[in-house]
């Protein structure tokens, strides 16, 4: 299994809109793709970054929807401050995850603040 992290720097006042066109625009294109196993969408509000992750399950299928993504430039292009960052990855823990709706969560839309032990254990 593959996935696709898409890191982007969105313009300030513009998560909503950016959420809104995952929702309405790419989940109801992606959710019908051959090997397309499921999408996380993450956001934190404070420093306007978006990070996306679609699971794959092969690396065929995944770069088969590059041809499809394309027909959504024009709605995501003017939410970015920057172009976006992709990466490719294998997956290795879990083999097989579960599927997965659409997610977008933040510390702050949670009202809680994350403490990061890996920080905290290197000062």
């Amino acid at each position: 299994m593959y996935a696709r992290m898409v890191t982007s720097q969105v313009k300030p006042h513009q998560l909503d809109e950016m959420e809104a066109v995952y929702k309405d625009d790419l989940l109801p294109l992606i959710e019908h793709q051959p090997g397309f196993k499921g999408i996380f969408v993450m956001h934190d509000p404070e420093s306007n970054k978006e990070v996306s992750i679609t699971l794959w399950e092969n690396i065929v299928d995944m770069e088969a929807f590059n041809v499809y993504v394309l027909s959504l430039k024009d709605a995501f292009t003017p939410l970015l401050a920057t172009a976006p960052d992709i990466e490719i990855f294998q997956l290795v823990v879990p083999e097989e995850p579960e599927p997965v709706e659409v997610i977008a969560l933040s510390e702050s839309s949670l009202g809680i603040r994350i403490e990061d032990p890996f920080s905290q254990a290197l000062s």
